[in-house]
């Protein structure tokens, strides 16, 4: 089966891209988004694929790496601050296509990725507080697999933006996997972004660190952890439509990932 490739023109979302770039990617981000929503709502009767619970431990302890990374709750919009008023609801997936090539993969992984490619979707949203702070909350799926994932995040920012200034927020995360089988994930974030409006684009970047716990119950009922930190990067742009924000990310960390949403709000 061939594999499912994000559009060429991903790399064209950072500063200096050409806007051209934005036909294909739009019209894929929408796609992708609207069948992530229909994806999440209905649980499939059997994952076709799982963590296996008799992986040798150094096969773990990669896997854990990989899946951390492509799981990560990066932010996908702007450092501008919502507003006491503001909010904003999402539906995202970030696609790793390499996962499956990666040597720990038969040892560690029982049955196919979707597609040949590793998945991540999260449906969520975001609310503005007073002070300058956001709140937010998701939930997500390894599509395909057994691994569902509830996240938070709070943001603060130091610079709000305007007319010719750029947004400046820090933001922290967390998340872990509920309902799971032999795997378990707990993972905390901590980033520094910054972002420009230009008409309806705005343009952000920043960097991070992670932390992260992965746990296996073993078939023989020993467990094995591993814990695992990592600076992250990543850089993309928001489309500001009337009704959608469209969202195209580049996300760099144990891989170079990206990632598409389309968001509604005010």
């Amino acid at each position: 089966m061939p594999r499912l490739r994000p559009p060429r023109s991903l790399c064209a979302v950072l500063p200096g891209g050409a806007a051209v770039a934005w036909s294909t990617a739009a019209a894929w981000s929408a796609v992708l988004a609207a069948a992530l929503v229909a994806l999440l709502a209905v649980a499939p009767d059997a994952a076709a694929w799982e963590v296996r619970p008799d992986a040798p431990e150094a096969s773990f302890r990669l896997f854990h790496e990989r899946f951390a990374s492509a799981a990560y709750h990066y932010p996908r919009h702007g450092a501008k601050p919502l507003g006491i008023i503001g909010f904003e609801a999402y539906a995202d997936v970030a696609v790793d296509r390499e996962f499956d090539d990666e040597a720990f993969y038969s040892d560690a992984v029982s049955g196919d990725l979707p597609v040949d490619t590793l998945g991540v979707a999260r449906v969520g949203a975001r609310k503005g507080l007073p002070g300058n702070f956001d709140v937010g909350v998701a939930y997500g799926r390894a599509l395909g697999g057994d691994l569902e994932l509830v996240s938070g995040d709070l943001q603060w920012a130091l610079l709000d933006g305007g007319a010719v200034s750029p947004a400046l927020s820090f933001r922290l995360t967390a998340t872990q996997n509920i309902d799971s089988g032999a795997y378990q994930l707990e993972q905390y974030g901590a980033e520094a972004f910054i972002s420009k409006g230009f008409a309806i684009l705005a343009p952000y970047v920043g960097v991070g660190y992670v932390w992260d716990e992965g746990t296996l119950e073993r078939s023989d009922g020993s467990r094995v952890s591993h814990d695992d930190s990592r600076f992250v990067a990543y850089g993309g742009v928001v489309l500001n439509l009337l009704l959608p924000k469209i969202v195209v990310e580049v996300e760099s960390a144990e891989h170079v990932q990206g990632a598409v949403r389309l968001a509604f709000g005010f």
